[in-house]
């Protein structure tokens, strides 16, 4: 049999490597906890960030059909205004703009391009999100073509592309969302 001043010693060391076991899978769990908490929170900014995306997406769709009746939709330019690699062809007016020169760096990823209108805002308080669009009359002769059976279109249409984004914001979401839509000339 083993002296009591023996098994004393071992007692104490068996508790403080459990105690530090204990303390080590606690701050795991914090730690979890945190990522799982900002993992969150980028995705409800994310989901903000859509919504304001699409809200300026039907925002601009919506100023399409009017545009075209009130004859506001610029004009294309001429072919030259499209080779010339000078890249300054920007002629945009109330969120509408000109063919893009396929030579050039794309309006929505372009820095220096001020033809974004505001559009509406998503969210509230703090989680307001502000969004912005704009469109661009691709082409101006585009053969009609509906894939509605009741609808019976012949002729010529513009297409437009819309591009709409949740206005920028340091340390937020970015989204760019893009559709096409086509008016009967």
């Amino acid at each position: 049999m083993t002296s009591p001043k023996r098994s004393a010693g071992a007692a104490l060391v068996v508790a403080l490597v459990l105690l530090l076991l204990i303390t080590l899978l606690g701050l795991s769990g914090l730690r979890t906890g945190q990522m799982e908490e900002r993992m969150s929170a980028n995705a409800l900014d994310r989901a903000l960030a859509f919504q304001a995306a699409e809200a300026a997406l039907r925002t601009a769709e919506d100023t399409i059909p009017a545009a075209r009746l009130a004859g506001t939709v610029p004009n294309d330019l001429a072919a030259a205004d499209y080779t010339d690699n000078a890249c300054t062809v920007s002629a945009c007016a109330d969120g509408i703009c000109a063919r893009p020169d396929s030579e050039c760096t794309d309006r929505w990823t372009d820095s220096t391009f001020d033809g974004w209108i505001d559009g509406p805002t998503a969210g509230s308080g703090a989680l307001a999100i502000a969004s912005q669009y704009f469109i661009e009359a691709v082409s101006r002769n585009t053969p009609c073509e509906s894939k509605i059976i009741v609808q019976d279109l012949s002729g010529t249409c513009t297409t437009f592309r819309v591009t709409a984004r949740n206005a920028p914001q340091a340390g937020r979401s970015q989204v760019i969302l893009q559709t096409t839509f086509v008016w009967p000339n």
